[in-house]
């Protein structure tokens, strides 16, 4: 009774958003390690750490809400998309501008991904 993890993991991966999840967490990471590393003289600390805090963590559930729940996808898409254009002003430039790039190309995923159906048998269409 082993089975192999690799068929199963490409049917999980296939069946959800994998990429617009793995790249709205990886953005909400950079936020959050831009604004805990600092780039040595600058310190980003006040409003734009905590922003970059907050923003980093939303954009993290996002990723794995979209990866858990495919069916709320525009729910976190759209919410992304929103708090990227606010991670512009708020924190860093969205992260020296990285974080933004990822965050929004994912929220844009998150939002064009469509399930696949299973092909449909003639007996189906009659």
């Amino acid at each position: 009774m082993t089975t192999s993890i690799r068929p199963r993991w490409r049917r999980w991966r296939r069946g959800r958003p994998f990429a617009a999840g793995l790249l709205l967490g990886l953005g909400g990471l950079e936020l959050i390690c831009v604004s805990w590393a600092g780039l040595g003289f600058l310190r980003f600390t006040g409003t734009a750490g905590a922003a970059s805090w907050a923003l980093g963590a939303l954009f993290v559930v996002a990723g794995v809400t979209t990866w858990h729940n495919p069916a709320l996808r525009y729910f976190s898409g759209v919410l992304a998309a929103v708090m990227s254009l606010v991670s512009l002003v708020a924190a860093n430039l969205g992260g020296l501008l990285l974080g933004f790039l990822l965050t929004a190309v994912g929220s844009a995923l998150a939002l064009a991904w469509i399930p696949r159906q299973a092909p449909s048998t003639p007996q189906e269409e009659a």
